[in-house]
Formats: structure tokens, sequence, C-alpha cells
């Protein structure tokens, strides 16, 4: 039984989702490089990041950090789980930020931030916020139904 399978087994589902983004993370040598994920455990992992950075921060804070370097990805990763209403958010900012796409370089998403005035993600926040999707389970079944690319 692989480690992830018995991360699968414990009873609460927040603590599964934690247990296995502790197992890929042993794979990831640097910050920010995912060179030694597979596809798979690439999109658990960009939804970690896209989840922490706007939980207490919205998409202002997402797109000023590092993290904003994977929008594109993290937009995909939530459309691998299913996660329609809150790839629908991500992709409005996306539109909101007003460029597309959205530069790799911190330093570019950090000027274009500048000139944008912060109330256009208050509205995006809250929807963000009020999505209906439950990330947690779609990540579950994402991870249960392709269980053979994780370990």
């Amino acid at each position: 039984m692989t480690s992830t399978e018995i991360a699968l087994l414990l009873n609460d589902d927040t603590e599964k989702v934690l247990r296995i983004g502790e197992i890929i993370s042993k794979k990831i040598s640097k910050r920010d490089v995912f060179e030694n994920l597979n596809e798979f455990e690439k999109t658990f992992i960009y939804i970690d990041v896209f989840e922490n950075h706007t939980t207490n921060g919205g998409f202002e804070e997402f797109f000023w950090n590092a993290s904003g370097q994977f929008g594109h990805e993290i937009l995909e990763a939530y459309h691998k789980i299913e996660a329609t209403e809150t790839a629908e958010c991500i992709y409005n900012s996306f539109v909101a930020f007003g460029e597309i796409p959205i530069p790799k370089n911190t330093n570019e998403r950090q000027l274009i931030l500048s000139k944008l005035s912060p109330e256009i993600w208050d509205d995006l926040n809250e929807k963000f916020y009020k999505c209906k999707d439950n990330i947690v389970a779609l990540i579950l079944n994402f991870v249960t139904k392709n269980i053979k690319n994780f370990d």
C-alpha cells in the first residue's frame, strides 16, 4: 500500500488532503520548482498553492506573489478536478488583471497590479469565497480516480 493510499484511509477529509500534500511536497527540491512531479501531482500542488495564497489575500495577493506565475496552470488544475465555478472565478480574475497570458515574471505582474484599482478585486474575491465547489471533495476524488499516479 502506498503512502497516498494510506493517507486516503484517514477519517478526516482535510487531514487526507494535508497528508497527501506532505507526501508530494517531499518531491519538491526547491520552492516553486515542480519538475520532479508528474502531471497529477502538479494538479494537486497547483490547487494547494492557489488555495494557500487566496485564502488570506484574495486574487490581488495571488497575482502579487510568486504564486501568480502559475496562473494558467492553476486554472487548468481546477478544470481537471471539475471545479467549474472556481475555474470561472479564476478566469474572471485573469480578465480583470488585463493581460493574458499572465506574466511569469513577478516584477511584471506587480507593475501591472500597481496600475489597477484594488477595488476591482472586491467582487471577484467575494464570488470566489462564495463558490460552491467542494474543493476538498473534488481533489480527493481526483486523487482516488488517479491513485496509480500518486507515490
